[in-house]
């Protein structure tokens, strides 16, 4: 084979490979851009995931604070309710209204009940059927009608108040004052010891 031969054989060779080599080139340069852009969406995604974690772990500090004021309130509002509720189960049979005490005064307890419509709408169920049934107050006065002033005074009938018994205790509240509807009690007790 002559060497011209040659040189056209590897001409047409070279020609053939051209668009094969053009297409290689234009593939690794395609890989190179594709390659860039990889990495940098891997950096925008990298600064995302670092955005978020910093969020997440303010969120989950956040979610512990609350956790534990949410605990402590929890707590709080227990020992509300065990107070509430201990509060209601005493039975405060006699209220003191009048401490001062003149030479001629003497002790009256006065059965004051509320009319239904005077309770306020969160008013315990509890309070609302002690005015039903009456509660008694202590005042000083010189005599029975003046008690029960003392007590119209307080508590207004505009209100709903009515005090419907006045009775004599001597002294102060010392002794237990005698109330009707309060000796089956004190019975129950004396059968009980």
């Amino acid at each position: 084979m002559s060497p011209f031969a040659i040189a056209l054989a590897i001409l047409i060779v070279i020609l053939a490979l051209k668009p094969a080599f053009i297409r290689a080139r234009q593939h690794v340069r395609s890989a190179r851009y594709n390659v860039a852009e990889l990495r940098r969406r891997k950096q925008g995604l990298s600064a995302q995931i670092r955005i978020l974690a910093r969020e997440s772990l303010g969120q989950r500090l956040t979610a512990g604070k609350d956790e534990h004021e949410s605990g402590e309130m929890n707590v709080r509002i227990a020992q509300l309710q065990r107070r509430v509720s201990d509060l209601e189960k005493i039975d405060r049979r006699v209220l003191v209204m009048d401490e001062r005490r003149g030479l001629q005064e003497t002790g009256w307890v006065a059965r004051i009940r509320r009319d239904r419509a005077g309770a306020h709408p969160l008013e315990p169920a509890l309070i609302t059927r002690l005015w039903d049934e009456g509660r008694y107050y202590f005042f000083y006065a010189t005599d029975a009608n003046k008690a029960r002033r003392k007590a119209q005074v307080r508590f207004v009938a505009d209100q709903g108040f009515e005090v419907v018994d006045v009775l004599p205790h001597s002294g102060d509240l010392t002794e237990d004052p005698k109330i009707p509807g309060s000796e089956p009690k004190d019975a129950e007790k004396k059968e009980s010891a």
